[in-house]
C-alpha cells in the first residue's frame, strides 16, 4: 500500500492462500508449503499414489479406492 501496510509475497500464494507477512502464506485449509501448492491428504496415498488435490490420491497402476490400498 502507500504507507508500506500491505505484505508482500513475491513469489504469491497459491489455491486459496493470504499473504500474511513478508513472504508468508497462510494457506487455506488442504494445501501447505511455503506458496500453498502442495496438496495435503490426510490419510495418506499409499502404494506409489501422489496427493493431487486435498485429500485426493491419484493412483499407481493396479490400485484404486480413496488412498490406494485397494488392489486391482
Amino acid at each position: 500500500g502507500d504507507t508500506c501496510e500491505t505484505p508482500v509475497c513475491t513469489s504469491g500464494c497459491q489455491n486459496g492462500g493470504t499473504c500474511t507477512a513478508p513472504d508468508t502464506c497462510a494457506c487455506a485449509a488442504g494445501w501447505s508449503d511455503a506458496t500453498c501448492e502442495t496438496a495435503v491428504c490426510t490419510s495418506g496415498c499409499q502404494h506409489g499414489g501422489t496427493c493431487t488435490a486435498p485429500d485426493t490420491c491419484t493412483c499407481a497402476a493396479g490400485w484404486s479406492g480413496a488412498t490406494c490400498t485397494l488392489g486391482q
